[in-house]
């Protein structure tokens, strides 16, 4: 470096300092494993943009996050212990042309040297994308051009940024790249050199978009883009034939419905958001836990994301846009429900990236068009998208059968566009204290369900009064759509090419539910939730607290030692600390006993631990089937027990969407039956035979408790299956009065038994066992002038019993004793 540079260089240092000393970045993400990457080695940074300021920021957060330091000057090559830095304009040759080559040039020339060759062999190139501000790219105004982060800009320009964004900077540190890899790859070092400026320059590309999202367009330009279809032209005409109305008043229609629809996305609205959410969350939570964002964020650098979460409450949709934001990631575009489109929450959300859309589009065939060519609009230009595939939210705890149509729409906007690199991101959304939790209850109890509204949002203000510990958002592993369409269809490509989409149902239904599968396999089991599968076991609700530590130590061990997934997440901490937390948001109650204290739960709380335990129990479900066996019997035979659970697996697999396939079923029982022999759970007697711990023991009731969280489910199937068995039997009833019928003895079941669990009340849990069964062909459907009866096959009648032998005889007589009631008429009488 000349030394008139030099010292121009070390007086914009020394300028710089005081206005640099104000920037506080708020994201500085490192990715996992750099340390570790770049210990010993020699290290080159490179920035997206050629500024000085940048280099001087980069300096201080490298001794911040512990990483290697610059050298002092610029113009340099690393060594083991000082790192270099250089920027892509100049590694390209965008800036000083030949000249600007200079640094890499350097290290090329000096190839042969024994020095220069290991330096090459070991040089670690780092990506570091900065971002002044959140802005993607809509600047039209002069203030928004002069203080957005923009690519060119004098030091005016950058003095004004700084000073605007000095609180609104992401910065990430991306793995490195080996440069002698690229030698290799390449071998030449010149072009070595080009692919690198290609590679880093994608890398900043897809970052950016990663970071603030694609250019934007204003909500005018999409709306007209929409109007423009094909599809929605053919839908205005035909509206026009059908209602013999003027082509004028047809598109104010059209315009009217997209204007319904379309978001108003707006980065400046995200940062008011954040500000008011941040206070918000501070109120009434202790912290947000993000799970798995270090994978996300891997993901985000090169696809296009498409978050597909549970739905537990309306705060899922807010939990995930913040926690992206937070995190550097883009928030997407929201699908919510027309009903939240009230005044002045309807308008804020639209700013901040939501889309609206109606609960039903039968006959609505214009409305259907608009929709779908705006989420075809926005998908193609690359916006994140958001939707929740269960459609509604979760009144039990469990996640709902998938609804596709939004899931569809997405699949045939990719068609249109197969090129794109496209992720399915399932989102598992979890909570320690729920705040719709009082209104959830009155609603599986009958109460009808209010509408959301101004005035709702005013007595929203009371849960400002309590405390709901800690949110869970969890990221699984995500879903690359390309690959599910060559798993399911290996000949789309060629078929799409021939206009034939006939493989697309069976992709959908495939994503729908490998989806909800992968949602449970990063279910976080929070200590709530794991105290509420124990405590509920009780008959009585009620524990020795003893006991219920003791109780806690072996279910984590399950789960330590045969863990549901490799995304699950356990509660941290020893059994005392797990007890602590959950009883700081459950309510749980502590009796003081001289034979020592009593944990207990009753009323309202009684009835919401369901609620906690049903959104984690899936992961305990294989044990607790197996468990189940040794509830009335000590011994059972061990291939009678595999076969009666390889049986049972496909219902639990449908309702709970368990990660488990048709052909690993009997390996899965195996690996559990092993789990609870080694933990002294079971016993064995002999080559074939195992054993329950000796009654009285902590290891039997261990085992009782672990059968029992599935007790309702199971008498949920038992009632469902005699009660079809009895009527209709194998003459032709109509579906939808057998299930009322089901949900009524259900009802009533529940009196008698004193069982408070919502899913006694939750119809589509009936209507999953159903489908099962017609799946399993144990019972067949037959479809006539839009009717749809059911009637048994004869195998029910053998197969049911498999259920009935899993409850208790008190249950089984309360059943008996509802189904010889008056039966309900079979198809033919009603006819």
């Amino acid at each position: 470096m000349p030394w008139f540079t030099k010292l121009f260089f070390l007086l914009c240092r020394f300028l710089s300092t005081p206005v640099l000393a104000l920037v506080r970045p708020n994201i500085v993400q490192v990715d996992e494993g750099l340390r570790e990457a770049l210990a010993g080695r020699p290290v080159c940074y490179v920035l997206r943009q050629h500024s000085w300021t940048d280099r001087f920021l980069l300096e201080r957060l490298l001794k911040a996050e512990g990483l290697p330091p610059l050298r002092a000057t610029p113009g340099k090559l690393p060594d083991d212990s000082r790192a270099a830095c250089l920027y892509l304009p100049v590694l390209s040759g965008e800036r000083g042309g030949e000249r600007g080559k200079a640094t890499m040039a350097a290290l090329i020339a000096r190839l042969g040297d024994a020095e220069a060759a290991t330096l090459a062999t070991e040089m670690q190139i780092v990506p570091v994308s900065m971002f002044w501000g959140r802005d993607p790219g809509t600047e039209t105004s002069f203030l928004k051009l002069l203080l957005g982060d923009g690519e060119r800009g004098g030091a005016l320009r950058k003095l004004m940024v700084i000073i605007a964004q000095r609180k609104n900077v992401i910065l990430h540190f991306a793995m490195p790249i080996n440069f002698q890899k690229l030698v290799e790859r390449t071998r030449e070092p010149e072009k070595a050199a080009e692919l690198l400026a290609r590679t880093l320059s994608f890398y900043y590309s897809r970052r950016k978009t990663a970071a603030l999202g694609p250019s934007l367009l204003s909500r005018p330009e999409i709306i007209k883009l929409v109007l423009r279809r094909p599809e929605v032209r053919e839908a205005m005409a035909e509206q026009q034939r059908e209602k013999s109305l003027s082509e004028a008043q047809v598109m104010k229609q059209a315009r009217k419905m997209a204007d319904e629809v379309a978001a108003n996305f707006d980065s400046r609205m995200l940062r008011v958001l954040d500000l008011i959410l941040s206070w918000v969350f501070r109120k009434i939570f202790s912290g947000i836990r993000l799970h798995h964002i270090d994978r996300l964020s891997r993901t985000a650098n090169d696809r296009q994301l498409i978050y597909m979460p549970s739905h537990r409450s309306h705060l899922d949709y807010l939990l995930i846009s913040y926690s992206l934001y937070t995190q550097g990631l883009v928030p997407p575009h929201i699908a919510a429900g027309v009903n939240l489109n009230f005044w002045p929450v309807g308008g804020l959300l639209r700013r901040g990236g939501a889309f609206y859309i109606r609960r039903s589009f039968a006959g609505q065939p214009l409305y259907t068009a608009v929709f779908r060519n705006y989420l075809d609009v926005i998908l193609g230009r690359g916006y994140p998208v958001e939707f929740f595939p269960e459609g509604g939210r979760s009144r039990t705890g469990r996640l709902l059968p998938p609804k596709k149509g939004m899931l569809r729409m997405t699949v045939e906007s990719f068609l249109a566009q197969p090129a794109r690199k496209v992720a399915l991101v399932p989102v598992y959304v979890g909570y320690d204290k729920l705040v719709e939790g009082g209104t959830y209850m009155k609603e599986l109890r009958g109460a009808a369900k209010q509408s959301e509204s101004a005035s709702g949002l005013l007595k929203a203000t009371r849960i400002f009064k309590s405390s709901y510990g800690s949110p869970h958002v969890a990221f699984a592993e995500p879903i690359s759509l390309d690959d599910c369409l060559s798993k399911v269809e290996p000949e789309w490509r060629s078929k799409l090419q021939a206009g034939d989409k006939s493989f697309v149902p069976a992709v959908v239904d495939h994503i729908a539910q490998e989806n909800m599968e992968r949602i449970n396999a990063a279910a976080v089991i929070n200590p709530i939730g794991l105290v509420s599968m124990i405590l509920l076991s009780s008959p009585q609700r009620a524990m020795a607290e003893e006991e219920l530590l003791a109780q806690i130590d072996y279910f984590v061990a399950l789960l330590k030692r045969l863990p549901y997934s490799d995304d699950v997440s356990l509660p941290q901490g020893n059994a005392r600390e797990i007890l602590d937390a959950a009883a700081r948001t459950a309510g749980l109650s502590h009796i003081k006993h001289s034979w020592g204290p009593i944990i207990t739960a009753t009323g309202k709380e009684a009835v919401m631990l369901t609620y906690y335990r049903n959104s984690v129990m899936h992961v305990l479900a294989t044990p607790s089937l197996i468990a189940r066996f040794f509830r009335h019997s000590e011994t059972v035979n061990e291939a009678e027990l595999r076969e009666s659970c390889v049986q049972l697996l496909p219902f639990l697999k449908h309702e709970l969407f368990l990660r488990v396939d048709d052909d690993s079923g009997a390996a899965l029982v195996d690996a559990h039956i092993d789990n609870l022999l080694e933990l002294g759970l079971l016993q064995r007697r002999g080559d074939d035979v195992l054993a329950r711990p000796e009654v009285g023991t902590e290891a039997y009731a261990v085992l009782i408790g672990l059968g029992r969280i599935l007790r309702e489910t199971f008498e949920r199937y038992t009632m469902t299956s005699l009660l079809l068995v009895h009527q209709p039997g194998e003459q032709p009833a109509l579906r939808s009065e057998v299930e009322s019928h089901i949900i009524e003895m259900a009802q009533r079941l529940a009196i008698v038994s004193g069982r408070e669990a919502p899913e006694y009340f939750d119809k589509n849990l009936f209507r999953v066992y159903l489908d099962t069964l017609i799946a399993q062909g144990l019972l067949h459907e037959d479809e006539q002038q839009g009717e749809v009866r059911i009637y048994c096959d004869p195998r029910l009648t053998v197969f049911s019993q498999r259920w009935v032998s899993l409850l208790g005889p008190d249950v089984q007589q309360s059943m008996l004793q509802l189904i010889r009631r008056p039966t309900m008429p079979s198809a033919s009488e009603g006819e």
